[in-house]
Order: structure tokens, then C-alpha cells, then sequence
């Protein structure tokens, strides 16, 4: 009840405000069905028993005053009483609560105000984040969004500098203390039938003391260099850089990051995780072709992937959609990843190939897993709909299908 209380007074702040000084109002919502099945182990593809799904509105709102801006939004998620029907699990569970299974739950997912200070921009408050590794994961059913103070300042024409401060989600998450366990055995490894990491009750602090970013972001026409440093205290520090380049038709970019346990910030780095990763794309005859390469130290306990969520997904660029975070960007991980996309009578038609090899135990399957997947999307009437199907090979155990359907309205 407390959730619903809070949602509902941002709504009726920014309405009954709205008539005296606020400027630019602008009210935007989603509608979104999310629903997946599979036929991994003694599941039956579209039985309730190997099925999850959700049902979410999403209502916000933006304005400003002056220089002053702001931005809310409210969620509220359902299985529409489907739940022990069609499916055993919603898909909230792993978004946004912090109890599993709560189904109906409303909350406030962004709640924040953007104004100029010194020459720079100063957003504060509950809101999206998009950095190397710590960013609003989109895949679930809602967003992850954070609290945070973030401040951006143009130092030149080709060069701005962001300082930021991300305390905890809005919405669920694990803490990045507690997953560096999945590597190193104290916590279970997380499995590609749950495809979240948690070592227990969700906790929605960023480490214990918060998580601090500065970043450089350089870009002209021929270059871009994006390096970012993260102090997580008591827990690590974390280095990313990403340059890309034009290469006549092909888009060529090099990653490479960094992450080291505290224990290790003044000794040696012994137990630090490294990766590094290339990727190349072009578009020929209409046609996007995509592949990129990615390989992780062997010896650090840390995942290169997403802090914000236990390193659920990762920026590293050959991701699939489950091998993902929790395979690609694990220590000692070698991947490789092929893609094709394009467009047939209008319907956008993408396929990727993902290989993976890990003998640490953490693919869930053997040394090595690879994944297929075919993804289709488009539009009927105003509806927005996206369609996934995920082939899954392993080492030692049965390949696994996965169907993943998203319809979405946009107003």
C-alpha cells in the first residue's frame, strides 16, 4: 500500500502543479505484455509450469520551470489473474520487487529534477543510467532505474566530462558485493533456468557505501574514445574504454575493461578481471552484418558486466540474450558472436550465433554453450510487437528451445 500512496501523490503533484508555473507538459505511457516459455529439462514449451509473463502500464510525465526540468514516471505490473493459469511466475519478481512473486505492485520508477549549475548540468534524483557498467537494464518487462546525482559538463567542443554518484535501484537488483560469489564457489552459480543472479533476498543499495563514476567522452567525426573510471568502496574499482572508428564501410570498435577487488587496490592485481573485446559491422546490400570477439582473464573473481544487477547483462559486444552477463563476461570466458539483420515486407528479421567457452562451471552446462537466436519485430496497427526464439546448446546436458513474445502500445 505504501508504493501505491507514493505513485499516486507524484501523479497528482505534477497534475495539480501544472496549472500555475510549470512549462512544456508533456504525458507519455506504455502498455507492454511480456511472456516467455521453454521445454529445458521436463518443461513442455507453453506449459504454466515452464512459463512467466507480466503485464505493465507505465504513466510519465515532464516539464520545467524556468531552467528548473523534471520527470516522473509510475508503473504499475500484473498477470492480469493469469498467474497459475498460463503461467507460474511473473516476471516483476526479477525487475522491480523485492519480494519474490509480488504480483499488482505499483511504484515510482523515475522521480527527478535536471538544472544548470557552473556551466554544467546537474540531474539528480531516481532516473535512467546508461554507463559502461552500471546502466538500466531494458530485457525484463520494466526498466531498472537508479538513484543518483549525475553532472554533465561540455569541456570543449569534442570532449565532455560526467561525474556521477548512483546510490541504490528503484527496483530489485543484487547487491555487487554479493556476486563475486558466483565465480569462486561460495555462492550457487547461477543457472540458465532462473537467468538472475542472486545469492538470496534482493537488496537495492549499489555495494554498501554507493558507487562513484567520472568519465571522458571524446568524439569527432573520425573517432570516438569513451573512458570511464568506477570507485565501488569497500568492494572495488573498475576501469572501462571503448574507441571506435570508420573503416570505409565498416564501423570498428575496441573494448577493454577493468574490474579489481579492494583487497587488491594496493597490493597487486593478481585477482583482478580483464577483458578485452573487438567487433566490426557494416551494411551490405541492405543488409547489416555484425561479429565481434571477446575473451576474460582467467584468475579475478569479478564479472565485467553490469554492477547495478550481480553483472545480469553486460556491454561487452557478444552478448546473446541469455548467454549473456551471467556467461560472456565471467572470468575465463571466450566468445564469439555472428549477427544479420534486415528488413523482409517490412518486418525487421535479425539472427545471431553465440559461442562460448568457460571451464569454470559457470555456463551451467559444461566447458562451452552456444545460443541461436531469431528475432523478428513489427508493428500491427499501432501495436508493437517483438517476437524471440532461442536455440541453446550445451556440453552435458539437453539443448533447450526458448519463446519470448513482447507486444507493446505506445501513447
Amino acid at each position: 500500500m505504501k508504493k501505491i500512496i507514493v505513485s499516486a501523490a507524484v501523479a497528482a503533484l505534477a497534475l495539480t502543479t501544472t496549472a500555475s508555473a510549470l512549462e512544456d507538459i508533456k504525458v507519455n505511457g506504455q502498455a507492454k505484455l511480456w511472456y516467455e516459455t521453454n521445454n529445458g529439462g521436463t518443461n513442455d514449451m507453453f506449459n504454466k509450469k515452464a512459463s512467466s509473463g507480466e503485464f505493465a502500464m507505465k504513466l510519465g510525465v515532464t516539464g520545467k520551470q524556468g531552467n528548473v526540468g523534471f520527470g516522473a514516471s509510475i508503473y504499475q505490473t500484473s498477470t492480469m489473474g493469469l498467474e497459475g493459469l498460463l503461467v507460474n511466475s511473473t516476471r516483476s519478481e526479477t525487475a522491480h520487487s523485492a519480494t519474490y512473486g509480488q504480483d499488482a505492485d505499483m511504484y515510482v520508477g523515475e522521480a527527478y529534477f535536471t538544472a544548470p549549475i557552473a556551466g554544467a548540468t546537474l540531474k539528480m534524483g531516481m532516473q535512467e543510467l546508461d554507463t559502461p557498467l552500471l546502466y538500466s537494464e531494458r530485457w525484463n518487462v520494466t526498466p531498472i532505474t537508479y538513484n543518483a546525482a549525475v553532472g554533465i559538463i561540455p569541456a570543449t567542443e569534442n570532449l565532455t566530462v560526467v561525474a556521477a554518484y548512483v546510490g541504490q535501484s528503484s527496483n530489485g537488483g543484487t547487491r555487487v558485493s554479493d556476486y563475486a560469489g558466483f565465480v569462486d564457489g561460495s555462492n550457487p552459480t547461477p543457472t540458465a533456468t532462473n537467468g538472475w543472479a542472486s545469492s538470496g533476498t534482493p537488496a537495492n543499495q549499489i555495494n554498501d557505501h554507493g558507487a562513484f563514476a567520472l568519465a571522458g567522452l571524446y568524439k569527432t567525426d573520425a573517432l570516438a574514445v569513451n573512458a570511464w573510471y568506477y570507485s565501488l568502496p569497500t568492494m572495488a574499482m573498475a576501469l572501462w574504454v571503448d574507441a571506435s572508428i570508420k573503416a570505409g564501410p565498416a564501423n570498428i570498435k575496441a573494448y577493454l575493461g577493468h574490474m579489481m577487488e579492494d583487497e587488491d587496490l594496493d597490493a597487486n592485481d593478481d585477482d583482478s578481471t580483464t577483458a578485452v573485446a573487438l567487433s566490426a559491422g557494416m551494411a551490405v546490400s541492405g543488409i547489416n552484418l555484425f561479429g565481434a570477439f571477446s575473451t576474460v582473464t582467467e584468475d579475478g573473481l569479478l564479472a565485467v558486466a553490469n554492477v547495478g544487477t550481480g553483472g545480469k547483462k553486460t556491454k561487452l559486444p557478444t552478448a546473446a540474450v541469455y548467454l549473456d552477463g551471467l556467461a560472456v563476461a565471467q572470468p575465463g570466458a571466450t566468445s564469439i558472436k555472428l549477427k544479420a539483420a534486415g528488413k523482409v515486407a517490412g518486418t525487421g528479421l535479425a539472427a545471431q550465433l553465440v559461442s562460448c567457452s568457460n571451464d569454470s562451471g559457470v555456463l551451467g552446462g559444461g566447458d562451452s554453450a552456444m545460443e541461436l537466436d531469431v528475432i523478428a519485430t513489427a508493428k500491427l496497427g499501432d501495436f508493437n510487437i517483438k517476437g524471440i526464439l532461442m536455440h541453446r546448446d550445451f556440453d552435458t546436458k539437453d539443448a533447450q528451445q526458448h519463446i519470448r513474445l513482447i507486444t507493446s502500445i505506445n501513447f
